[in-house]
């Protein structure tokens, strides 16, 4: 039980620090919303470094289409200003070496404010915000391949803004963009992953391995064509145009994939099944084509043919919101996990991030700004940030407990329930109230669909104990010799994959497998989340050593009364 917990604290700083990274790409964006817009040098290039739009300014500084950016020789911080010409800060001069027709020449541009149009900034934010928290959400309560991969995919949510890298001195150019970079190749291949899992636990059937191979094989390919064409860029001051067109074509691969894979996955499923990827396949059908058109544009990657801010815009929305909409749907229509503990950890996870950056700002206000010149505030953000690592478990369980008795009062009751009832089998005077402890409350607690209590006998078959609610029990369809041969293997709870039983629990006594204790899902069809097993685990090692105990206790009455007939028997020899 240790060991899973500690394994759910890493996952959940994991997840924290992958979309901290995520949403940190997107603060030029944040700017604008309070009324600081961007620069625009009005000025559209392509990945080739070829000028194909120029507006007023650009054309009043001498430029003209088919103008091509001039590289050579040039400072870092001239190539950067000259590729990538956007800047953060309106009225910036900007300088950008060209040649036209063979003639080198240097057009000196000043951005001009551009004019924001804040609700479609406003409605990018939320659903890049959207399409992470619901990623996140999947994967902290069920974690496997498939959640991993959607994580993955949704930090891709909105993509990150051009500005980022250009924010900060020199030496962070080449950091941010290599992240901007990753953040635009990588998560397309990771929705690739994740339609190959989809609906598929365990091991992949042949064809989908040798799939999920090539995806992993391109997305290295394309990686390393990017990272390539920023390495020429940032230290040679070549503009190898060609790497950012496989890098971007090898990505539009991917999320033509996605929708492909899942139609494959839809005509191998039954018909049950088929209804919880149809408005997936749609989503990611709109995904893939959005983002073909945004790639391609002035906007995207590629430059190919001018687009404006609110086209890219609504093609962003459309390969972000869409699918986490369709997910999003799936999940509540079809349950796949319980949404009021995804909500109460996402509200957790806000008050944590709140009071950390809260404490940050106040460290900033007292100390870094005050003391820079010694360094001192330095010291006191790395003194802290130390402080919290070291605390952040224990900061968390207590805010998770307080959320969870403040917002989810019932939840809150009920585990607590299941964890007093944990630490009161020890104390149960019989072996059926134990069995009552361990499967009726429970079952009553957490709402349920079933719950039976099975003996392991001698010959590997399984014996009615006890049922929830004093109703026959049934024996789970599994296999019971292969299930018992797993749960003596693994010694810990096992996810069942048919109906109405979602979880088999073994409970040791003395090291040997003595019952095994069945759980249905939720009776609103929610499976069984991993908080709710832990306090399960624990009330079965509780009742396997309440076992061991009676077991005890029955020995012990057992070698009395032989020592009492022993003691009988030798005092009727003496009288005879």
């Amino acid at each position: 039980m240790a060991h899973s917990e500690r394994s759910a604290s890493i996952r959940y700083a994991f997840v924290v620090l992958l979309a901290v990274a995520s949403l940190v790409t997107w603060l030029p964006d944040l700017r604008r919303d309070f009324g600081h817009p961007l620069g625009n040098p009005e000025l559209d290039i392509n990945y080739k470094g070829v000028v194909t739009a120029a507006g007023p300014r650009a054309i009043a500084a001498g430029v003209r289409t088919g103008d091509s950016i001039d590289l050579a020789g040039k400072s870092p911080e001239l190539r950067d200003q000259a590729l990538y010409p956007e800047t953060a800060d309106p009225g910036k001069t900007i300088l950008l070496p060209l040649i036209s027709q063979g003639r080198h020449y240097t057009a000196r541009i000043v951005a001009a404010p551009e004019v924001p149009n804040v609700p479609v900034i406003v409605l990018r934010q939320l659903s890049a915000l959207l399409m992470l928290v619901l990623g996140a959400f999947l994967v902290l309560k069920r974690p496997n391949i498939a959640t991993w991969a959607f994580f993955i995919f949704a930090l891709n949510g909105g993509g990150p803004v051009n500005d980022f890298y250009l924010m900060g001195p020199a030496w962070w150019f080449p950091i941010g963009d290599l992240w901007s970079g990753i953040l635009t190749w990588v998560p397309p291949f990771f929705g690739a992953i994740f339609a190959l899992h989809l609906l598929h636990e365990g091991p992949l059937p042949a064809w989908r391995r040798l799939v999920e191979y090539a995806i992993y094989a391109v997305m290295l390919a394309a990686v390393a064509c990017g990272v390539l064409e920023i390495v020429l860029f940032v230290y040679f001051g070549i503009n190898w145009g060609e790497g950012t067109f496989i890098s971007t074509s090898l990505t539009l691969v991917a999320y033509l994939s996605i929708p492909a894979i899942l139609v494959a996955t839809y005509a191998e499923s039954k018909a049950s099944t088929r209804e919880r990827l149809r408005w997936v396949i749609w989503a990611f059908s709109i995904t893939a084509i959005a983002a073909l058109v945004d790639f391609f544009g002035s906007q995207g990657n590629l430059g190919l043919y001018p687009t404006t801010y609110l086209e890219h815009s609504l093609l962003t929305l459309a390969y972000t919101l869409v699918p986490a909409v369709a997910v999003l749907y799936t999940i509540l229509k079809h349950r796949i996990i319980d949404v009021n503990v995804a909500i109460s950890r996402a509200v957790v996870y806000a008050v944590l991030s709140t009071i950390i950056v809260g404490i940050f700002a106040l460290v900033d206000m007292f100390f870094s700004s005050a003391l820079s010149a010694s360094r001192a505030g330095l010291f006191a953000d790395m003194g802290l940030a130390l402080v919290l690592g070291f605390s952040f478990n224990a900061l968390h369980a207590r805010v998770d407990r307080f959320m969870d008795w403040l917002v989810f009062r019932a939840r809150h009751r009920a585990e607590e329930h299941v964890a007093t009832v944990a630490s009161a089998i020890p104390y149960a005077r019989t072996p059926d109230h134990v069995n009552r402890l361990l499967i009726d409350e429970p079952v009553r607690a957490f709402a349920l669909a079933d719950g039976v209590l099975m003996a392991v006998l001698s010959d590997g078959t399984l014996q009615f104990v006890h049922a929830a609610r004093g109703r026959p029990g049934e024996a789970p369809a599994e296999d019971a010799e292969s299930l018992i041969a797993i749960l003596r293997a693994q010694r810990k709870p096992y996810r069942l994959t048919e109906r109405h039983m979602a979880l088999a629990v073994p409970l040791f006594s003395e090291m040997e497998l003595e019952a095994i204790a069945f759980y249905g899902p939720h009776a609103n069809g929610t499976d069984i989340d991993g908080d709710e097993l832990m306090l399960i685990e624990r009330a079965a090692v509780a009742a396997g050593a309440a076992y061991a105990r009676f077991r005890a206790a029955a020995l012990r009455e057992r070698v009395a009364e032989l020592e009492d007939e022993n003691a009988q028997l030798k005092a009727a020899v003496t009288a005879s």
